[in-house]
């Protein structure tokens, strides 16, 4: 009966959160380019190194936008084959000048791939914006699908 309540309660909470989002805006965008690679400390994977990333994607509205992603290896679990990459990301809007949305947070890679496994999932801060997006929060859930793209929930308030 505990375990029932807690799933119960769990569920609340959760369904609660998504509630919370005034906007939702789904990104999707095929398989990622090879990202541009900085080996800053040790040579190989080490704390320190950047990934960095430039690329088009498309809103569920139909519009387009592009994506310039950076992460940066915070943390090694070596024995595991695990990093720690913070991430801090811009989705643009139009021209990409105007209309941006910034995103942040931290997630688990494995040592071997500058990207999350596929069929994983991570959720990352929306920090602000600017433009029709300026004073913005919520967050992002970002899919690495089964098929190689990837979708971005944005759930904004």
């Amino acid at each position: 009966m505990r375990i029932l309540k807690i799933i119960l309660v769990s569920v609340g909470l959760f369904s609660a959160s998504l509630s919370l989002a005034d906007t939702k805006i789904i990104v999707t965008h095929p398989e990622v380019p090879p990202a541009t690679f900085l080996d800053f400390g040790k040579a190989g994977q080490s704390i320190g190194d950047v990934r960095i990333w430039h690329f088009d994607a498309k809103a569920d509205n139909g519009s387009k936008l592009t994506t310039d992603w950076i992460l940066t290896t915070t943390g090694l679990v070596a024995d595991k084959g695990i990093e720690y990459r913070i991430t801090s990301a811009v989705f643009s809007f139009d021209d990409g000048t105007k209309d941006q949305i910034v995103i942040q947070g931290v997630a688990k890679y494995a040592s071997a791939k500058a990207t999350l496994e596929e069929s994983t999932s991570t959720r990352r801060a929306i920090t602000g914006g600017t433009g029709k997006f300026a004073g913005i929060g919520g967050w992002v859930e970002t899919i690495h699908l089964a098929d190689g793209s990837w979708q971005h929930t944005l759930y904004i308030k």
